[in-house]
């Protein structure tokens, strides 16, 4: 399922700070897959957004080790939000998932919150 709100280019580029990897280098991102490559000292996140699916796979490395991989379905919305604090990514679920939004940041070190509703 296509998400009904996705970032502009610019905005994922501002975001993870890298050049992203495209399956398909001549489709838009939209219709894509995308992989962003975030390197740290010890630290190694790549996130994968395939929008025209609603999916976004993550994985974080630590010490050459997935320390966390997660496959995300049936988003909704995808958004940059900055605030005070700093940016963040936020993942929203559709309605009828029991899944909260997903929230990463990625400065001054990587953030995940997320959660169910039972």
């Amino acid at each position: 399922m296509l998400a009904k709100d996705f970032p502009e280019d610019y905005e994922l580029l501002s975001f993870f700070e890298v050049e992203p990897s495209l399956l398909d280098t001549d489709a838009p991102w939209l219709y894509n897959a995308i992989t962003f490559k975030k390197e740290y000292i010890d630290e190694l996140l790549y996130c994968t957004f395939s929008p025209s699916y609603g999916d976004l796979d993550l994985t974080l490395i630590r010490n050459q080790k997935p320390k966390i991989t997660l496959s995300l379905h049936n988003i909704e919305a995808i958004k940059i939000l900055k605030d005070p604090s700093g940016e963040h990514l936020k993942v929203i679920f559709n309605s009828d998932s029991p899944l909260l939004n997903f929230l990463l940041t990625l400065k001054p070190e990587v953030s995940i919150v997320w959660g169910t509703d039972y």
